[in-house]
């Protein structure tokens, strides 16, 4: 069973504000991390980081995330 996120603050910030979007769309979409990983081809690790709020993820890993998702790149 995989740990529960930590929550974001939603008042901390656009990179957490960010990062709480891609945890809507993800959550929107049904998926868990790991399916995630397969539909985005990228790593469980760096799809879960994207989505820490802490520091802005890359183009590459957020376009993967939000069409994994099945949102509008």
């Amino acid at each position: 069973m995989a740990r529960p996120e930590r929550p974001i603050d939603p008042g901390a910030g656009p990179v957490a504000e960010f990062a709480q979007e891609l945890r809507n769309l993800r959550e929107l979409a049904g998926l868990t991390y790991r399916e995630l990983a397969q539909r985005a081809h990228f790593s469980l690790g760096a799809l879960s980081t994207a989505a820490q709020g802490k520091r802005v993820p890359s183009w590459e890993v957020t376009q993967a995330y939000v069409r994994g998702c099945g949102g509008d790149e």
